[in-house]
């Protein structure tokens, strides 16, 4: 028996290394279908945001619930998104750029109705240890996400607020909102 015993162990290698679970690129396509039947199961409308380094969230194209405007490059300009007093919504945020990090990151932060947009985004200027999510103002947020570097992907779900009106959100990365990286939730009837 031990004079086989080597042979046998080169045999469970061979098989477990052969059953590891397939290629990459069916592993994303395993994880995508699967996300997928998530957000069926679940009937959360979900929105694919794209954050470039031209400083925009922008959007794959026209989609029922959404504004969008100026075509950039593949993308169109996501400039707004209509939603139902109560609806829950998924916002899953993917960076696209191959600067750094430092250089080049997005959130999602939707404000509360009456918070000052531009005095947010100055204070999240300072807050680099917060993830750039000011914590003397975190009352006059309703959600947001971590930050995303390029290829990486952040998702939040959050329920529409119960007042209609215009919420603003923006990305607080350092110079972001100034430089357009912002859009309104409209909670409508």
């Amino acid at each position: 028996m031990t004079r086989f015993a080597p042979y046998l162990f080169s045999l469970m290698l061979l098989f477990v290394t052969a059953c590891g679970g397939g290629s990459d690129q069916q592993q994303a396509e395993d994880q995508t279908a699967d996300t997928q039947a998530t957000e069926q199961a679940d009937d959360i409308r979900t929105i694919e945001m794209v954050g470039i380094d031209r400083m925009k969230f922008v959007v794959d194209g026209e989609e029922e619930g959404i504004t969008v405007g100026e075509k950039m490059g593949d993308y169109v300009l996501l400039e707004s998104i209509t939603a139902a007093p109560g609806e829950e919504i998924r916002i899953r945020l993917m960076t696209e750029s191959t600067l750094p990090a430092s250089a080049m990151a997005h959130n999602f932060v939707l404000l509360t109705m009456n918070a000052d947009a531009a005095a947010f985004a100055n204070a999240a200027a300072k807050a680099r240890d917060n993830e750039y999510i000011p914590s003397d103002m975190e009352d006059q947020i309703i959600a947001h996400t971590d930050l995303a570097a390029g290829g990486e992907t952040v998702e939040i779900t959050f329920t529409a607020p119960e007042e209609t009106g215009e919420y603003e959100y923006i990305c607080s990365f350092p110079g972001h909102y100034s430089g357009g990286m912002k859009g309104i939730l409209n909670v409508e009837e």
